[in-house]
């Protein structure tokens, strides 16, 4: 179990610079949706098409040995997968969900969690809109936009859920899911895929070994 959980603290590190987020507000004061205003996709969409497949690949042929492409790309993808494509910011206090289902949601307030010396402070809003509840989006849970340097993307983080927000936050089933979004009309994607696809030997040496690689 040890190393299972320092293999995920690795992963989170590695994958967002856990430990050096900088928000891009220099207030860390949050009180409403503000610091997200705008139309924001799932890191998801960056992982179609040949750009993609090149970076893939890419990982795979650094991977521990058993990983085909496709088994590359499914855990990758495991790590951000969530239930919509888009989600816009329309206000303080106002969430669209794929163009479709909008909510209106409060700030409940924030909660930081700590491993070791490495925090993360959630930001929590709730709604009461039958709707987003019905879609499973009670609570919305938000870090802010933030990059590593200037050559990497610009995203936020988010959980969501219908489950209390402490679970959504520190229940051991969902420590390894780290949904991400980044607002398309600001980021040069083939640039981004580009930077990522440098990086695929560094990715690859954080995926876990395969339990059985069909030898003995």
């Amino acid at each position: 179990m040890k190393k299972i959980l320092m293999l995920q603290a690795v992963m989170i590190a590695f994958l967002w610079g856990y430990q050096v987020f900088a928000a891009d507000s220099a207030n860390p004061e949050i009180s409403d949706l503000t610091p997200w205003l705008g139309h924001s996709v799932s890191i998801i969409h960056l992982y179609q098409g040949e750009s993609a497949d090149n970076y893939f690949a890419e990982v795979a042929k650094h991977a521990p040995e058993g990983y085909t492409v496709e088994m590359v790309k499914e855990f990758i993808c495991s790590q951000f997968a969530v239930k919509f494509k888009s989600i816009y910011f329309a206000d303080k206090d106002t969430i669209v969900i794929d163009d479709r289902i909008i909510g209106k949601y409060s700030y409940v307030g924030s909660l930081t969690t700590k491993w070791k010396d490495v925090r993360t402070t959630w930001q929590i809003f709730k709604t009461d809109s039958e709707e987003m509840i019905g879609a499973g989006f009670k609570y919305v849970i938000l870090f802010p936009f933030h990059q590593h340097s200037k050559d990497s993307l610009r995203h936020a983080h988010l959980r969501y859920g219908n489950e209390n927000f402490d679970f959504l936050i520190t229940d051991p089933s969902v420590q390894m899911w780290w949904p991400a979004i980044y607002q398309p009309e600001t980021t040069d994607e083939a640039k981004i895929m580009a930077t990522m696809i440098n990086g695929a030997k560094l990715q690859a040496s954080i995926l876990p070994a395969l339990k059985n690689t069909g030898k003995d």
